[in-house]
């Protein structure tokens, strides 16, 4: 697996536990906060189990809907609400299959989330930014594309290096759905994940 796919599974980690912010760089505190949290959380117990701890912190806080409809791009918006369902299960699915297995890889990383987010749309998103850096290897910038969901800020893209996870994969499901369609985007998709 790409060095990509291995930090994004970090990423998946760092944004875990609810943050109640009111600006910027409360933004910043709490995600500095969960990065220390949750490698703490991978050092503890077996593999399985604390890999199994880490997702279940970052779940509540990754806005899935948001990120499927990104990641298929204009197709999205003549899909059915039954079709939007299923697609956001599958391919949440797949992001938590793909990159919780190498979380474990990550559980000595230093990371240095930064103080300078970056104020988009109005105040309405902050892109939060960190470098990431694995034992014995070079540091990885990685940005944290987020929004204020009640008292929490929800993450809806992740990029590793400038590339962005959700336009990775739009260049992927386009091309599904050019030549399948939307449902078989979702076949596809359900068949990766193991599904029927």
């Amino acid at each position: 697996m790409k060095k990509s796919a291995f930090l994004t599974a970090l990423s998946v980690g760092l944004l875990s536990i609810s943050f109640a912010v009111a600006a910027p760089a409360d933004a910043v505190k709490q995600i500095r906060e969960n990065a220390t949290q949750v490698l703490s959380i991978l050092k503890q117990g077996d593999a399985n189990s604390a890999r199994r701890k880490a997702e279940a912190y970052a779940l509540p806080y990754f806005d899935f809907e948001r990120m499927t409809a990104l990641a298929v791009g204009a197709p999205w918006r003549t899909a059915t609400a039954a079709q939007k369902q299923a697609m956001t299960k599958e391919f949440q699915t797949l992001l938590i299959r793909t990159y919780s297995g190498t979380m474990m890889k990550f559980k000595n990383a230093k990371v240095n989330v930064k103080d300078n987010p970056a104020v988009n749309r109005g105040g309405k998103e902050i892109v939060v930014r960190a470098e990431v850096s694995p034992t014995g290897e070079k540091p990885v910038n990685m940005d944290f594309s987020t929004y204020q969901s009640g008292s929490r800020y929800r993450v809806f893209n992740v990029a590793v290096e400038g590339a962005s996870l959700v336009t990775v994969y739009r260049n992927q499901f386009g091309e599904t759905i050019k030549a399948k369609g939307f449902d078989g985007l979702i076949a596809e998709l359900r068949a990766k994940n193991g599904g029927k």
